[in-house]
């Protein structure tokens, strides 16, 4: 798979004013991507047309192959992402657990 996120002239609109306006944008596998700007650029509007949680009014819009509209519910459980900040608190010990686990989870497997 060359490309695992694919845009192409994405619009969407509200209230009559293009908050994302003609946007495209292609993501390669391995490839870390973050998309940043001022408040009300469009950022999180963009990243939930990619999620297939809005839908644009024009353009192409594909996530591993698929059209996050139309293939959401096969498409979602292979995704994540992160919007904003965080909002869950977790105590340090808790997450250096969990990567403990993680790890030796792989060992096992690799076994």
């Amino acid at each position: 798979m060359g490309t695992v996120i694919a845009v192409h002239g994405l619009r969407k609109i509200y209230a009559g004013a293009p908050v994302v306006d003609g946007i495209s944008f292609k993501v390669a596998p391995g490839e870390i991507f973050g998309i940043l700007g001022p408040n009300g650029a469009g950022e999180t509007t963009t990243v939930e047309c990619l999620q297939g949680l809005r839908r644009g009014e024009s353009g192409q819009v594909s996530v591993l192959g698929m059209d996050p509209w139309r293939d959401a519910s096969r498409m979602r459980p292979r995704i994540g992402s992160q919007l904003q900040e965080s909002g869950l608190s977790v105590p340090r010990r808790l997450v250096a657990r969990l990567v403990r686990a993680g790890r030796a989870g792989r060992t096992r497997a690799a076994a």
